[in-house]
């Protein structure tokens, strides 16, 4: 890439999305393979890149299942079909016979190991590190044996690499934490094929992620959906299942559309090489905020937290925090929405809503946990939780949103994916 590579000519608006960077008309011809184009990073980062066929000549999105339909409607885009977890001399087979090169590779894939019964999503930390790490393995090897060297490899890890009851905003500076991480695994093996290759690297580390795919089994505003859906249907309240701390706790998310934006932003910035970005709205949120922005949408009424003491759940998180002196936090709630979500009332609705109006997805199904629990620890925790964007910032990125308004587009997305019923 060229020293134009790293300009960007100005910011304009997209949508709700506002600062995202425009590009000279001279970068063009790129060539990109998007890991995990399926997930929902990996479905935007297709997306985004399709909406410049000038600057991205051919993007190959990679996933071990068929595409996903809004893949197959851009002429810069086609789907090569592989799975990360096959010996890479079969991934690299598929490569050289698809004819694939890439002057970047943006690495979205990841791998969730199903939980011990009664387990937390993330309870089998060294089982994480070691699929998700082949994963990257098997990717990185697969691209010698393939003779790709791109000019720049971004890998998407996430706000877990602080720990938990992180110090806010969290840092890209701060230190790791005595723990296992499947994250720090990945960008070790992503610096060690940096050393060895001389291909320059970047990490993003987004928070809660939130966009529309088939798959939302990873994402808090479907189950967010889904519940306020059921209670509407059940002509009951949006009821807040949390304490005050939680509901008044300062937030941030990731919206996948900026996340797609931002990666493309430093991956085409000769002065980001070798270097991770948080990648974060930039605009805090509260969840009890957004609460009251929910039942509006949804046209029922909505509860307060109970400020008082009793009849509260309590569950402790035990887990590292990068700030050794804290507490370990407890999060207190009348229900979680596990628990909501295995009630047969609720799933009865689902059913009836299902039929009403033909929608596609079970999530009272055999995903149950892993959808609801997500968004249980999205809204349920005490504490803060904030990215700083400083450095991006200081690289000249401005892209921002409204979480409330991105939280309203997801839905209307998922709406009209049939996943759930429409809104009021």
């Amino acid at each position: 890439m060229s020293q134009a590579a790293a300009t960007v000519r100005g910011v304009e608006t997209r949508g709700i999305y506002w600062g995202v960077p425009t590009y000279p008309d001279s970068l063009k011809g790129l060539k990109a393979i998007v890991f995990g184009a399926n997930g929902i990073s990996g479905n935007y980062m297709v997306r985004a890149l399709s909406r410049a066929p000038e600057r991205w000549e051919q993007v190959v999105a990679l996933s071990r299942r068929p595409p996903l339909a809004n893949q197959n409607i851009a002429r810069n885009v086609r789907h090569v079909q592989a799975d990360l977890l096959q010996d890479p001399k079969d991934i690299a087979r598929i490569l050289k016979d698809e004819r694939v090169q890439a002057d970047v590779v943006f690495f979205f894939a990841y791998l969730q190991p199903t939980p011990k019964e009664g387990a937390s999503l993330w309870s089998n930390a060294e089982e994480l590190c070691k699929v998700n790490g082949q994963l990257l393995q098997n990717c990185l090897d697969a691209l010698e044996l393939a003779s790709i060297r791109p000019k720049r490899f971004l890998l998407q890890t996430g706000a877990k690499y602080y720990g938990g009851g992180l110090a806010v905003p969290a840092l890209e500076s701060d230190p790791r934490i005595a723990e296992p991480n499947f994250y720090y695994v990945q960008e070790d093996l992503l610096a060690e094929y940096s050393r060895s290759t001389g291909v320059q690297w970047n990490v993003v580390r987004p928070a809660f992620i939130i966009g529309a795919v088939e798959d939302a089994a990873m994402n808090s505003v479907y189950p967010l959906a889904v519940y306020a859906a059921v209670q509407k249907h059940k002509g009951e309240k949006l009821i807040w299942p949390g304490n005050f701390a939680a509901w008044e706790r300062e937030v941030v998310q990731s919206s996948a559309w900026l996340n797609s934006y931002l990666s493309e932003f430093v991956t085409l910035n000769e002065q980001a090489g070798n270097q991770a970005f948080n990648a974060a709205d930039a605009s805090y949120f509260t969840y009890g905020g957004l609460w009251v922005e929910l039942a509006a949408w949804y046209g029922i009424e909505y509860t307060l937290p109970d400020v008082g003491t009793e009849g509260f759940q309590e569950l402790s998180l035990e887990f590292k925090k990068n700030m050794s002196f804290a507490p370990t936090p407890i999060l207190k709630f009348k229900f979680s929405f596990v628990e909501w979500a295995q009630r047969p009332e609720n799933k009865q609705a689902w059913k009836e809503l299902v039929d009403k109006h033909g929608l596609k997805g079970n999530p009272f199904g055999d995903n149950l946990q892993r959808i609801f629990e997500f968004l249980d620890f999205a809204m349920l925790p005490p504490f803060p939780f904030t990215l700083s964007m400083t450095k991006a910032r200081k690289l000249g990125w401005n892209g921002s949103v409204d979480p409330v308004l991105s939280h309203r587009e997801v839905i209307e997305e998922f709406v009209a994916m049939k996943m759930v019923p429409p809104l009021t």
